[in-house]
């Protein structure tokens, strides 16, 4: 059992290794790109939504800046971590060896850069005064909900694609609109009441609250909406897991 265990994790770190590799293989700037994507598209969506806002957030582009850097976590991992047990088939077909370890190295790369990037980020957040004592703990905890919710959706994307290639494509269209549904780039606030149960539903809430609490001190989550948002989370991760294990015995007939 134990010798399983280390071969995975072996094998998981040097999976990781290779994607973080090949992702700036050639590139002049390397992990410049890291803090550049979001800080353009903070830049261009501070620019035109400050003209639309009825009610003004208080340091509206930290806010903005804080949310895509986990949206684009999440989007580009649901995004590659979906078809890649069929981007993978040669390997499937060549060894044999956990398939988990193929979507879970990519999440593992893209959190790298997740947490390279707040990193960075914490230097002008610390100019801003917002960080408290508590901060570490808001941060740890959203992490572990990101990472739990991230890890439970991409094993049963990324199993239910190998038999349905239409779920890559239905995954791309779906994370449009759920940005849209995500506190980004408006305050959770200027939702009415009677809609805040469809928030409910979204898992991305709390864990967007928590890290805006935890760099920039926006309010935390209330509790109907964290308990609400981690049912979600432990559900999907439940999902994900069996789902994964039960198609992934069928993997080398369907690639």
């Amino acid at each position: 059992m134990h010798k399983n265990t280390s071969h995975f994790f072996e094998l998981l770190f040097t999976m990781t290794e290779k994607e973080l590799r090949a992702r700036y293989k050639h590139t002049i700037f390397g992990f410049f790109w890291l803090v550049a994507n979001p800080l353009l598209q903070m830049l261009v969506i501070g620019f035109v939504f400050t003209f639309f806002m009825r009610e003004p957030i208080k340091n509206y582009y930290y806010y903005l800046f804080t949310g895509l850097l986990v949206w684009n976590f999440f989007s580009l991992s649901l995004t590659k971590t979906t078809p890649s047990i069929v981007f993978e088939r040669s390997l499937i077909k060549k060894a044999a060896f956990p398939r988990s370890v193929i979507p879970l190295s990519i999440i593992l790369s893209n959190l790298v850069h997740l947490a390279s990037a707040q990193i960075l980020f914490l230097i002008p957040v610390a100019l801003l005064g917002t960080l408290r004592p508590m901060s570490f703990i808001y941060v740890i905890a959203a992490y572990t909900l990101l990472i739990v919710f991230t890890v439970g959706l991409s094993l049963l994307t990324s199993a239910l694609n190998v038999r349905f290639r239409d779920i890559n494509f239905f995954v791309q269209a779906w994370l449009i609109i759920w940005f849209y549904g995500t506190p980004i780039i408006y305050s959770f606030a200027i939702i009415p009441k009677t809609y805040i149960w469809l928030w409910r539903l979204n898992p991305m809430t709390s864990i967007l609250q928590l890290f805006q609490h935890a760099f920039i001190s926006y309010p935390l989550p209330g509790p109907a909406m964290l308990v609400s948002n981690f049912v979600v989370i432990v559900f999907v991760l439940v999902l994900g897991i069996h789902f994964f294990q039960r198609e992934s015995k069928y993997f080398d007939d369907w690639v």
